[in-house]
Parts: C-alpha cells; sequence; structure tokens
C-alpha cells in the first residue's frame, strides 16, 4: 500500500527535526565553532541537499529556526592563522551559557495565572508561541499552582493587520498603511509603532504619526491596505505604556437619546439596549412598543436601527398636537431618521450589485490544524529532554499525556533523540533514551537539558495575555502585574513589562462584576444549576434554559458563561448581556464532557442551517476572520448605474464628508492596496443573522447566492425602514 500523504509529511518533519537537533548539538559542542562547509560535513541531513545553493537555503533556514527557539547562533571569524583573507570564512557557534533562562521563579499564584494567559489565544500563531513560552518556564513554576477553571479569558483577532504590526512593535519598525477615521476619510499614514492591545473588543495601534508629528492611535479594523514594514527604525519613548494608553481609554457616556419603535414580540436585541419609552410626542402606533435607545452619536443609533431591519423605525416627527418632552429632541429625531433612511439606501444599491458579481474559488490556502512545522517539532523534542532530565524515570504514559501526545508518538521523539548527537555519532556520542520497562531515561544530553530564555516573540504572547487579564472583573492585578515583569525578566526584556503594564498614576479603578455575573460565578463556585432566561438574537427570541455552569469567558470585552445545557444535552456558551433573567434552579451535576474540555471555546458551531457568499468591500473586510469564513478570493464588481442616489454607497458616504477613498496602485513608497472586493463562503445560523449583517453594515456587505438567500436579503431590505408615522 503507497503511503499516504499524511505519513510522507510527518516522516519529512521528523527528518528535518532531527538534522536541526544534531546541528543545535554541534553548535553547541565546539565553543570555537565550525565553518558551513565543516556543518555540511559533519551534520546528518545536509548530504540530501543536492548543490551549493540547496545547502545555503537550508542553512540559513536552519539557523532561522534555531534562533527563533531562543538560540543565539552568532558568526566569528575564523580562527585558521595560516589562511589568506580570500580563504577566510566565518564560522558559527551558539555561546556557552548564552541561552539559559535568567534565575526567576514564580509563586502558586503567579503560576495559576500563567496557565490561564498562555490558554487565552484564539489566534494559532501567538497560540503557540505562548504555549512554547510556558513550556520553556515549568522549571521555575511552582508545583502547587492550581488555574481556577471558573474564569477563563480569550484573546481573538480577527484583523490581519494585527501580526505585521506587532512584529514591527517588537522589531521598532515604522509602518505604513492606508486608514479610513470615523468621518470616512481616507489616509496614507506612516506611523512609528509603539504598542498594539485590545479594549472595548477592538484592537488599537499606538505611535507616533511622522507626518503629522504627534502621537495617535488607530483602530486596526480601519486599516484598508496590507502594512507595509520598512528598514527604518526608532527607540519607543522610555515612558510610554501600551496599558496605560488603553487604561486611558474611558468608555464615554451617551450623549443622544432617539425613541424607536419596534414591531411587538420583536427585535429584541434592540431592546435589550434600550429603555421603555412613554413619552406622549413619541407614541408608538398599533402593533408596536415605543422604546428609548441612549447612543453616542446618530451613526451608532442608525446601525443598531438598521440591524433590526423591518422591525424597527425612527419616527421623524412627534405625533399631533403633542410637544416633544426635554429628553428626544426632534432634530435628533430627524438626524437619525436620515441615517437609517442613507444606510438603508446604500445598503439596496451594493446588493443591486451583486448579479454581476461572478466567484471562482480557485485553490484555497488550508484553514485549521495544520501539520506540525519542523520548529514546533523541534521545540517538543527539547521540551521533552528538559522535561525527563528534571523527572528521571518518569512514566512512559503519564509523560505523554503531559505533552498532549500518544504513546506512540513519544515513542517516536525518543527514538528520534537516540540517534542525535555530538559531531561523530559515535554511541558514547549519542544521546541516551531508555524506555523499554515504561519508564523514561536519558542521558548525555547535559547541554540541552538546560532551562532556555524565552525569545522576545514567545514573551510578547504570554504577556499579551496577562494584560488581558488585568480587564477582567474579579481578576488579581497585583498577582499579574508580578508575573508580567518576571515573564519579561525570563526574556532578558524588561521594557516589554513596562510596555504592556498599567502604570499606577494610569491605572483606573479594579473592573468589577455586574450582579449577574457575581451571581453566576457564585453558581460555579457553590456547584449550583441556574434557570436562564436567553436572548437568541439569530432567531430574535428570549428562550428559557437549564444551565449547569462550568466557567465564565472574557472575550473581546464581553462575559460569556460556558456550561451543560438540558435542553441541548450538550455544552454551550452564553453571552452574560444577553440573559434576561436568571434564577437558582438546585444542585448541578457533573458532566464528563465539560470535565474533559481541555480549553474553553466561544467559537461558533462548525455546520450552521444557513450557508451563503457575501461580498465584502475593503472596509467589511474584517468579516472574512470574524465569520471564519471557509474560503475567500477576490472578484469584480460591476460599477453602480450613475446618477443613482445612493449608488456610489460607501464612496458616497465619503464623498460627503469631503474626501474619497483614493484607487491607486502600489508605488515605490506605500503599502500594497487591499483587494477591492472580496467574496467569502460564511455559515450563518439564519437567514435573519445573514439579513441583518447586510443591513447593519449598510453598503459594505452583499449577497451572492444562494438564491434562497439572495431572495431573503431583498425582501429584507425592501421592507426596512417603512415610515409608520
Amino acid at each position: 500500500m503507497a503511503p499516504s500523504a499524511g505519513s510522507s509529511a510527518r516522516r519529512s518533519t521528523t527528518a528535518s527535526a532531527e538534522r536541526l537537533l544534531n546541528l543545535l548539538i554541534a553548535l553547541l559542542d565546539r565553543e570555537s565553532g565550525y565553518t558551513r562547509e565543516q556543518l555540511r560535513g559533519i551534520v546528518p541531513g545536509y548530504d540530501r541537499a543536492g548543490n551549493q545553493d540547496a545547502f545555503e537555503r537550508m542553512f540559513e533556514r536552519d539557523k532561522a529556526h534555531l534562533r527563533s527557539l531562543g538560540y543565539p547562533v552568532e558568526e566569528i571569524p575564523d580562527d585558521d592563522p595560516w589562511a589568506s583573507d580570500a580563504q577566510l570564512t566565518p564560522r558559527y557557534r551558539v555561546p556557552r551559557g548564552s541561552y539559559r533562562l535568567p534565575r526567576v521563579r514564580f509563586s502558586a499564584e503567579e503560576s495559576a495565572v500563567l496557565a490561564v494567559a498562555a490558554d487565552a489565544w484564539n489566534d494559532a500563531a501567538q497560540d503557540r508561541l505562548a504555549r512554547r513560552a510556558l513550556d520553556k518556564l515549568e522549571p521555575a513554576l511552582s508545583g502547587e499552582a492550581a488555574p481556577g477553571r471558573d474564569l477563563q479569558p480569550t484573546v481573538a483577532v480577527a484583523d490581519p493587520a494585527f501580526e505585521p504590526l506587532l512584529s514591527a512593535v517588537l522589531a521598532h519598525r515604522t509602518v505604513r498603511f492606508d486608514y479610513v477615521d470615523r468621518t470616512g476619510a481616507f489616509s496614507q499614514r506612516t506611523v512609528q509603532p509603539w504598542g498594539v492591545g485590545s479594549r472595548y473588543g477592538a484592537w488599537y495601534l499606538a505611535g507616533w504619526d511622522t507626518d503629522r508629528r504627534a502621537q495617535r492611535t488607530f483602530r486596526l479594523s480601519r486599516i484598508i491596505s496590507e502594512v507595509e514594514t520598512t528598514r527604518e527604525t526608532f527607540e519607543p519613548p522610555r515612558d510610554f505604556s501600551m496599558g496605560g494608553q488603553l487604561a486611558r481609554m474611558v468608555s464615554q457616556p451617551p450623549q443622544l437619546c432617539v425613541v424607536v419603535h419596534i414591531r411587538q414580540g420583536a427585535g429584541q436585541l434592540l431592546r435589550r439596549i434600550a429603555a421603555p419609552s412613554d413619552s406622549p410626542a413619541w407614541r408608538a402606533p398599533e402593533g408596536y412598543d415605543a422604546v428609548q435607545l441612549a447612543v453616542h452619536d446618530t451613526e451608532s443609533a442608525a446601525e443598531h436601527v438598521c440591524a433590526a431591519g423591518p422591525d424597527a423605525v425612527v419616527p421623524r416627527h412627534p405625533a399631533p398636537g403633542t410637544d416633544p418632552d426635554g429628553t428626544v429632541g426632534t432634530d435628533t429625531q430627524v438626524a437619525v431618521a436620515d441615517a437609517v433612511a442613507r444606510r438603508l439606501e446604500d445598503a439596496r444599491a451594493f446588493q443591486g450589485r451583486m448579479p454581476g458579481v461572478q466567484v471562482q474559488w480557485g485553490k484555497q490556502r488550508r484553514h485549521g490544524a495544520a501539520k506540525a512545522s519542523t520548529e514546533q517539532h523541534l521545540a517538543r523534542l527539547l521540551h521533552i529532554v528538559r522535561h525527563v532530565y528534571a523527572h528521571q524515570g518518569a512514566e512512559l504514559e503519564e509523560t505523554a499525556r503531559h505533552f498532549g501526545i500518544t504513546d506512540a508518538e513519544l515513542v517516536n521523539d525518543l527514538q528520534t533523540l537516540f540517534v542525535c548527537g555530538r559531531p561523530g555519532h559515535l554511541p558514547d556520542q549519542l544521546i541516551d533514551a531508555s524506555w523499554d520497562d515504561g519508564h523514561i531515561y536519558l542521558g548525555n544530553a547535559q547541554e540541552l537539558s538546560e532551562p532556555v530564555r524565552l525569545t522576545v516573540p514567545e514573551a510578547s504572547a504570554l504577556l499579551m495575555g496577562l494584560q488581558t487579564l488585568q480587564a477582567v472583573p474579579g481578576g488579581d492585578s497585583r498577582v499579574v502585574r508580578s508575573a508580567m515583569r518576571k515573564v519579561a525578566t525570563a526574556a532578558d526584556a524588561l521594557p516589554l513589562a513596562d510596555a504592556l503594564d498599567v502604570p499606577d498614576a494610569d491605572a483606573v479603578a479594579e473592573p468589577r462584576d455586574s450582579e449577574l455575573v457575581t451571581r453566576l460565578r457564585g453558581a460555579i463556585a457553590d456547584g449550583r444549576r441556574v434557570r436562564l432566561r436567553y436572548l437568541v438574537t439569530s432567531r430574535d427570541e428570549v428562550t428559557e434554559r437549564l444551565v449547569d455552569p462550568v466557567r465564565m469567558i472574557f472575550s473581546d470585552g464581553h462575559q460569556y458563561l460556558r456550561g451543560w445545557c438540558l435542553q441541548a444535552n450538550a455544552p454551550r456558551t452564553f453571552r452574560t448581556d444577553r440573559i434576561v433573567g436568571c434564577e437558582d434552579a438546585g444542585e448541578a451535576e457533573v458532566h464528563p464532557r465539560m470535565e474533559s474540555e481541555v480549553r474553553s471555546s466561544i467559537q461558533p458551531a462548525k455546520r450552521r442551517p444557513v450557508q451563503a457568499v457575501v461580498v465584502t468591500d475593503r472596509r467589511g473586510r474584517w468579516i472574512v476572520e470574524h465569520y471564519h469564513a471557509k474560503r475567500h478570493v477576490e472578484v469584480e464588481v460591476p460599477a453602480p448605474a450613475t446618477g443613482v442616489p445612493g449608488a456610489g454607497g460607501a464612496d458616497d458616504d465619503a464623498a460627503a464628508h469631503g474626501a474619497r477613498e483614493p484607487a491607486r496602485p502600489r508605488t515605490a513608497r506605500g503599502p500594497r492596496p487591499l483587494p477591492e472586493f472580496v467574496a467569502a463562503e460564511v455559515d450563518f445560523p439564519t437567514l435573519d443573522a445573514l439579513c441583518s449583517l447586510v443591513t447593519r453594515h449598510a453598503g459594505h456587505v452583499g449577497v451572492v447566492s444562494p438564491p434562497e438567500a439572495v431572495a431573503a436579503v431583498e425582501q429584507w431590505l425592501d421592507s426596512s425602514g417603512t415610515a409608520r408615522t
């Protein structure tokens, strides 16, 4: 039988990890180092390089892998006294002691918050870095740590600009990107990025805008181009703190009040954020309820109303013979009604261009769990060496569980270690590994058993998880701050902690749980079942659930309850601001499936009833990541008909603010513009949820297929915004 592609890939990864491990041992073995040609001759695996160019590329990749794991590969002058200048070639080594973990020790409380922080990332790349950092810190962690299971923050990033910006922050490199501000005005920015962080469910970049010669904060979701990282370097100010910058972003109270008429029995989400209105001037017609919505500006009010579609309308004029009270003014009502009308017209115009869109998917990049990379495999091999050296005689099954792998995978790793060693690879130069009696012993690998310092990216991933904990109500900021400084010390990069921590002068009041969350956390601690009245926004209805709660999750500025739903007979997640009522329902049961959950999740279910192909413009590009699109591709959208009001969609909106998005090719100085339009295949729980997305983000999202989804969206748009008073 022919070997599968998966088994071939695993063999290739194992062979590469074996070569890297032998290279690392060689670089550690001799203080004077080796030349490239010497390494090519003594490191098994380099003989597979077909020619010199292939070897050079392989060697450069291998150096980068070792450096990313915390081993500083140095290039030093050749020490051959008989060689001429033309013959001199550099030698390579890893200086002894240069990679060792600084002396640091974490208390039980600090170890517990580190475990929670490392488990926070939903982003695959940052999750790997944070977990690798925790693995390296294992010798410094307290054995008494018991991470609480009742609270779990999560860090989710849906902005493609995050990765390149974080890399630029760590490397102190200037960046360029195209940006659209709250008014719709477009501009190109050149920024020295000082820090990246999240607040109120959004990610922000803080730095120095070199063109405006001032400090600025940018919301990542408004970056509408690729981020171009330049070669220009800078030094961030010593007193800058991203934590302090985020702490000063205090949410302002709403400034405006608007009355909305909602169809009786509908618009549950809008009702949830509004209050009943008893103003006779704005009384609702038969079949509707009047509610009062407190908002920051007319656009945010219009967004909420448009999301409700046909079930909500903003009255423009007070009832005949009445005068508005001082709370709600006619000017505000008219302004919001106009904003709603404009947004709906933009949505209709954009949807009207969808019939001309042709979607050809082509070959898609793989999503989800990818095969283990060479670097990941090498990191695991090194962690096994460090762990077993500290626990000689550890049981094989227990060790496999510790690393989250099968017994067979652990044996394969031990077999790989067994054939690696110092140059020469004679029996006494190889790593001594034995596991025949079910207990693991390792020897002859002392240089690999020493704890390794964190790299800056590893420390940064762990620190940003800890930073998230500072915003979680009920957390202990003192313990978190102490852990942050020790993590930065483990990377020999104390400025990282200073940049992410919240200075005392900028610290705001400790975040507190709401009465509902306090009650839910009490139910978790006491093992009590709760009866919830829960708003299901996708179906616009309030349901009753019996839930055995397990933990609280904090993500994107919201709190969630994770527990076992008796109606569904499965784990479910409930957003706390959509819990309408909560009461005790007796003693909770223990559910094995919940107990076996290693990580909390608020990701949507993999299968949804409605599968649709949506088209977004550059300002709606976040939808591709946020809704976990299964595939996406650049598409062409027909130009709008001229002379039609609203046909320009977002462009008309930008023009109304005195700016229009520049349609420009990439130049020698400037970032690459993102695709103007992207089609994405996305799953939705209901057709109403899809329709609500189209009207909420009016003029930036349209639906191409299937036909029944297109028909539902068009009907939703046609019946939305109809005046009823």
